[in-house]
């Protein structure tokens, strides 16, 4: 008797990383089809799906869906051994930039019926996935408002792991293992701030520096919806922070799982970790994934010695010695004399090189420590990065891409028109090249400091007016100026970039600054400057990165801009081609207000 729909494990699997950690390979191929130790990322995954008792499974795919829906149909039609036993759906849709846009699409198209995993198409693991749920729905019994288990493994400090991403700090109840902090730290910072409270509203509690993520998580039937309600969940850190942060506000909490010692569990997350995940398949630490078992229904390799394998057809010289920790991919032939260790000739050629595909090398060509890609100009190989590290892994790229390693400051430059801005806001007209007039650059940064300064010591807006005023005047800037740059300092505020729920932040901004708002932005006009402030700070500033919709959401619920106004500035956005036109959550944000405005016309 087949189980129950009910009872099927369903896990969802993010297709899309979202950054171009994997560049120039991930230009031609979807970053799924990745060979890693000679058999597709994607592959690893439905492998450990289906062995950990998943019984369906939801592939979403941003980019590049047909190309991973045939991958799956050829699978199929080869019995892929996952086929047998589990479900697999592709879903696509190009308008989602973020992981957090995919977990709303998800709840939207109403796909996940209950508990679920969550993972991303990079995590290599071994673990069984129906026990870990399972467990997951213990710890919700004794607490109805748990809403996510995180997974981790336990390694050394210096586990390269950790060295080669950003390192994961954690403090969790001793007794529940209910997470209190979770922060993601620099490679190289020596201190860790622990709240007092944390001590103290807790009998025993546990402190992790030595964890890998493997990005999984265990997901309650809470989790879609809490992605619906916070658009400013863009990623699952952000979803963590957020969670952590408004506990009591989200009724929602997180708890952790560290595996036991023969599970293994790994994210592929830049070239760094792709060769570390890749040596350690060789070394058959994934079993039993492995790919001289026979456990991929592709597998044609073969077992040498030392943790070598080469593909059946393969070629190999007599006289050539394979040293250690070797992978020889299909049609590969090695000649006489040569000597390989610790190489894996798929993608990766002698110490730190990548090479895309369709890239001729010339002979005798020596190549150390770079990322070598066919340019679309002359079509020769052309060399993107070089480090001059003397380390054995050369080639540099960052951790996760998301631009926090290093703050870039506010050092932004405006037109100076009359207007002192330009409603032009493509990738290059926004960003002139003549200088900031002085005078305007030091009334922006006092305007900064203002609100700043009042709103850490919770000053009343009235006097804030006065300050504001008086800088106006001393510097002698228009008031459709002073309109602009007071929503610009509002949304350049320093607590904005080092907030970990930056639409929570400027959410109670606008409420603090809510009169001062009021004196400033009242007629058509000033609505017009207020819009191309905003307009103008989320091209700018990286913490507003993809926030521009629920920014203007905001506005709009607290009557600080109107419909007919917002109509316009998009209008506008179009007809001036500007970068923002296109980010998924303005197009939201509009058809949210045109559905809104139909419905209210219908009611009338």
């Amino acid at each position: 008797m087949e189980p129950s729909q009910e009872n099927v494990v369903q896990a969802v699997v993010i297709m899309d990383l979202f950054n171009n950690n994997f560049s120039p390979i991930n230009k031609t191929k979807p970053v799924a089809l990745l060979s890693v130790a000679g058999v597709p990322l994607i592959d690893y995954v439905l492998e450990s799906l289906g062995l950990g008792g998943v019984g369906e499974t939801i592939l979403f795919c941003c980019q590049d869906g047909p190309t991973i829906k045939e991958h799956i149909k050829m699978s199929k039609e080869k019995k892929a051994p996952w086929s047998l036993t589990m479900d697999v759906q592709v879903i696509m849709s190009e308008t989602c930039q973020t992981m957090g846009d995919v977990m709303r699409e998800i709840d939207a198209a109403g796909l996940v019926r209950g508990y679920f995993v969550l993972l991303g198409v990079n995590s290599i693991t071994n673990v069984n996935f129906a026990s870990l749920l399972e467990e997951h729905k213990l710890i919700c019994k004794k607490d109805k408002e748990a809403a996510m288990t995180l997974i981790y493994k336990r390694v050394s400090w210096e586990h390269p792991l950790i060295k080669n991403n950003k390192p994961l700090f954690l403090a969790a109840d001793g007794n529940t293992n209910k997470v209190l902090i979770h922060e993601k730290t620099r490679s190289n910072s020596n201190t860790l701030q622990l709240p007092l409270d944390c001590i103290l509203s807790h009998s025993e509690a546990k402190l992790h520096h030595n964890l890998v993520d493997a990005n999984i998580a265990l997901c309650s039937p809470s989790v879609l919806p809490l992605f619906a309600d916070n658009f400013d969940f863009q990623t699952r850190d952000d979803f963590v922070n957020g969670v952590l942060i408004n506990e009591e506000i989200l009724a929602s909490t997180l708890y952790y799982k560290i595996l036991k010692e023969n599970q293994y569990a790994a994210a592929i997350t830049n070239w760094k970790t792709y060769q570390i995940v890749s040596w350690d398949i060789l070394h058959n630490w994934v079993y039993p994934l492995s790919i001289e078992t026979g456990s991929f229904f592709q597998n044609n390799y073969i077992l040498m010695e030392n943790h070598n394998f080469r593909k059946i057809t393969s070629k190999l010289s007599r006289s050539c010695t394979l040293v250690e920790d070797v992978l020889i991919g299909a049609d590969t032939e090695i000649c006489d004399n040569t000597t390989i260790t610790k190489t894996m000739i798929d993608s990766l050629i002698e110490n730190g090189t990548i090479i895309a595909e369709n890239v001729n090398i010339n002979a005798g060509s020596k190549l150390k420590g770079a990322i070598i890609e066919c340019s679309e100009e002359d079509k020769n190989d052309k060399n993107l990065v070089k480090s001059t590290s003397e380390s054995g892994t050369e080639w540099e790229n960052e951790s996760d891409g998301s631009g926090d390693d290093e703050f870039v400051g506010f050092d932004k430059v405006w037109s100076d028109s009359e207007s002192c801005y330009s409603s032009d806001s493509s990738a290059q007209s926004s960003l002139p090249e003549s200088p900031v007039p002085e005078d305007t650059n030091i009334f922006l940064q006092e305007v900064i400091d203002s609100l700043a300064r009042g709103y850490e010591e919770k000053l009343k807006c009235d006097y804030l007016i006065l300050e504001i005023n008086s800088s106006r005047y001393a510097y002698n800037i228009q008031l459709h100026e002073v309109n602009f740059f007071v929503i610009r300092a509002m949304l350049s505020m320093p607590i904005l970039v080092d907030s970990k729920s930056v639409l929570v932040t400027v959410k109670d901004i606008l409420k603090f600054f809510r009169p001062i708002l009021s004196n400033y932005i009242k007629t058509k006009s000033s609505i017009m400057d207020c819009l191309r402030a905003v307009e103008e700070s989320c091209i700018k500033c990286d913490w507003l990165e993809g926030k521009a919709g629920q920014i203007l959401h905001l506005l709009y619920e607290t009557d600080v801009v109107d419909e007919d106004s917002l109509v316009e500035w998009y209008d506008d956005l179009k007809d001036n081609e500007s970068s923002l036109v296109n980010q998924t959550s303005l197009v939201k944000f509009f058809e949210w207000l045109q559905e809104a405005s139909e419905e209210s016309e219908e009611s009338e």
